[in-house]
C-alpha cells in the first residue's frame, strides 16, 4: 500500500495522481489552476478515467457501466427497439449526433431506414457505451 497524492477539479474528476512527494509549493500550484487536493492509502495508482472523487472528498468511486437492455439489434424497416435500463440525465447520439438526453421510462426507436447505426450512451461518471442497430429491409 502507498500514500497516492490525488489533483481532482470541481466537478471531482482525477486530473492527476502520484506517490512521489508532494511539497506545499505542488499543492498551492495545483490549487491556483483550480485542483483540490487529498491523499489517500492505495493498493494502485487511481487511473484518472476509470475513479473519480466521492461527495464527502475522502474517497474514490469507481466509474459505472451502462446496464442497458435491448429488445433487439436487428430488426426490420419499420420495427422497433426498447431499451429499457437507461439512467436519467444519459445523452444519447445516433450516428455522432446528439439525439437529446433521456429523463425516464423505456426508450422507443423506430427503423424508419435501412441500413447500420450506431448508439451511444454518455452520462457523466460512466464509461460510454455503444451499440450498432441493424436495420434490414427485408425480414
Amino acid at each position: 500500500m502507498s500514500t497516492y497524492h490525488i489533483f481532482y477539479n470541481a466537478t471531482k474528476d482525477i486530473q492527476w495522481a502520484t506517490d512521489a512527494p508532494t511539497d506545499s509549493t505542488i499543492i498551492s500550484t495545483q490549487a491556483s489552476a483550480g485542483n483540490s487536493h487529498m491523499t489517500l492509502d492505495l493498493e494502485q495508482i487511481p487511473e484518472c478515467d476509470k475513479w473519480y472523487v466521492n461527495n464527502a472528498e475522502d474517497n474514490l468511486v469507481a466509474y459505472h457501466s451502462f446496464s442497458l437492455n435491448f429488445s433487439a439489434t436487428t430488426i426490420a424497416l419499420d420495427g422497433t427497439v426498447t431499451i429499457t435500463g437507461c439512467p436519467a440525465g444519459t445523452e444519447i447520439f445516433l450516428d455522432g449526433v446528439s439525439a437529446g438526453t433521456y429523463s425516464s421510462g423505456t426508450l422507443t426507436l423506430t427503423g424508419s431506414m435501412a441500413g447500420s447505426f450506431i448508439i451511444k450512451f454518455v452520462k457523466d461518471k460512466y464509461y460510454n457505451f455503444t451499440q450498432k442497430i441493424q436495420v434490414s429491409r427485408y425480414t
